[in-house]
């Protein structure tokens, strides 16, 4: 019985790493965080893996919806063209999409306008931009690296579950031989 309740709670454990197979956000135009201070055109989202054509987004600037002209779905990418150009002010794009698995995915890039204020920044104080712009880059490095951290720290803990389940069965096995 101890060694069925062993088996059943390392299948368990392992269960929640497949949920890592799919598709998630890789990059995105503008970037996490990111101030832009020129005129988008285009807002574009890369993903790993391939997504399905009902795959959408919504462009938000204090809790209402910005109109997008058109969103385009292009096998690992989806792009949006604002109608308007976008004012100054925080906006949240929030993006839904099915994989190839089927499986909806949804998530939020939040980034800020700032198109005239920094011509202004720029020519009252040229160092202060750059220290924010700077911060802000480190910021988006900073989460980049501790999403891979935890990818790799939840790769080790399937693999040393892994081997505990192999060492679990086999240990099985030989009692039953004795």
């Amino acid at each position: 019985m101890k060694k069925i309740l062993f088996m059943l709670m390392c299948m368990f454990t392992c269960i929640p790493t497949i949920a890592n197979a799919h598709t998630e956000l890789t990059s995105s135009n503008p970037k996490e965080g990111q101030m832009v201070t020129e005129e988008l055109d285009e807002i574009v989202l890369d993903f790993a893996g391939s997504i399905e054509e009902l795959s959408t987004m919504k462009l938000m600037k204090d809790g209402e919806e910005v109109s997008l002209s058109q969103v385009q779905v292009q096998d690992k990418k989806m792009v949006g063209s604002p109608s308007a150009p976008l004012e100054n002010g925080s906006y949240i794009i929030d993006w839904t999409i099915a994989g190839e698995d089927g499986h909806p995915i949804s998530g939020k890039v939040s980034f800020t306008v700032q198109i005239k204020q920094m011509q202004e920044e720029k020519e009252e104080a040229q160092p202060k931009a750059a220290n924010k712009e700077n911060e802000q880059q480190d910021k988006g490095e900073v989460q980049k690296e501790n999403q891979t951290s935890s990818n790799s720290v939840t790769t080790i803990i399937t693999v040393i579950l892994l081997v505990v389940l192999c060492l679990g069965v086999a240990l099985m096995f030989r009692k039953k031989r004795k």
